[in-house]
């Protein structure tokens, strides 16, 4: 692919497609200096951060087009990507931002689709050992209505 061809791709472009197109290719830049940055920025990833009343790391994404199945439904992975992305999002919150860990095992159990507007995950650290960490968090939609609940183990490396 040359540069003219992409050109050529993107002319007939409508005016949406062209700022999700655009939004890509910053998000494609900014992993040069944080790996996650195209993955966050297509869920529209924020960590809001901890609710001290529940005990929860707190995590959105906004549901777009994009992200849909051809069943006009949030597409199942991307709320597993979610789910995994708000983990690990609450492992470095809870261990420290220069600990490292990988997602060693996720269960998801996915109870209500996922329609339009902002998914929120509320993530518990079970237990958070010295090499193992286990998380549970729920999905809900901004009616409150459950979509997705998951545990998971994070092995610290």
């Amino acid at each position: 692919m040359t540069l003219e061809g992409l050109y050529e791709e993107l002319a007939d472009l409508n005016e949406s497609e062209v700022r999700t197109i655009h939004k890509l290719v910053q998000a494609l830049k900014r992993t040069r200096v944080s790996p996650l940055a195209y993955i966050e920025e297509m869920m529209n990833f924020q960590s809001v951060g901890f609710d001290e009343e529940k005990g929860v790391y707190v995590h959105r994404m906004l549901i777009t087009d994009e992200l849909k199945n051809r069943y006009k439904i949030l597409h199942g992975g991307i709320t597993a990507t979610f789910i995994d992305t708000a983990m690990g999002s609450t492992v470095f919150q809870a261990v420290g931002e220069n600990s490292r860990a990988v997602t060693l095992e996720l269960s998801v159990n996915f109870l209500s689709p996922g329609m339009d507007g902002w998914l929120k995950a509320e993530t518990r650290v079970v237990k958070k050992g010295k090499t193992i960490i286990v998380l549970e968090t729920k999905v809900t939609d901004e009616r409150e209505k459950l979509i997705a609940t998951a545990s998971s183990t994070f092995f610290r490396l």
